[in-house]
């Protein structure tokens, strides 16, 4: 049981490594839209007096992805917000709390998926409000997309949480 777990954490593991390499895209990609675009905005207000009146909404709903591909690039890496309150307890306590954890993220990140997604579909009978050739589905579907990402890496933690409990042995540095 052990070893067929230890294969499920390493798809696992290899599939969230591909969502995180494909967030992290869509990460520089949003940064990088936001910066020029902000940045047309900047110079064309100053310079010629004229503001594109999508230029900010724009950078709104980029700013979406660049949250949302953020957080599944940091919860991969481990590099998200923690509290390690347990750090004097026992190797197997420790993974206890952690496998909580993760099953409670997994929790949410199934609930935000399930209504992100949702929430998204509602856009297709929306438009921007200064894009009318753009559906809003385009903006929010950033959301339960990068919280699927968050449900396989919650996932991949659970499993490895598991057997760390079996064996007593750190599953990430083996």
């Amino acid at each position: 049981m052990v070893g067929m777990l230890r294969c499920l954490y390493v798809l696992l593991d290899r599939l969230s490594k591909g969502l995180s390499a494909v967030c992290r895209v869509a990460l520089v990609l949003s940064l990088f839209g936001i910066v020029f675009d902000l940045g047309i905005g900047c110079i064309l207000r100053y310079t010629i007096k004229f503001v594109p009146s999508w230029y900010e909404e724009l950078a709104r709903f980029l700013l979406i992805w660049l949250a949302f591909s953020g957080s599944v690039v940091a919860m991969e890496k481990g590099d998200h917000i923690s509290l390690d309150i347990f750090g004097a307890c026992t190797f197997r306590v420790r993974a206890f709390f952690r496998l909580s954890a993760h099953i409670l993220l997994l929790i949410t990140a199934v609930m935000v998926c399930w209504y992100g997604w949702r929430f998204a579909q509602g856009g297709w009978f929306g438009v921007f409000a200064c894009m009318d050739f753009m559906h809003l589905f385009y903006g929010y579907v950033g959301v339960p997309l990068c919280f699927f990402g968050v449900g396989i890496v919650a996932l991949r933690n659970i499993t490895g949480n598991i057997v760390e409990l079996l064996t007593g042995v750190d599953v990430a540095a083996a």
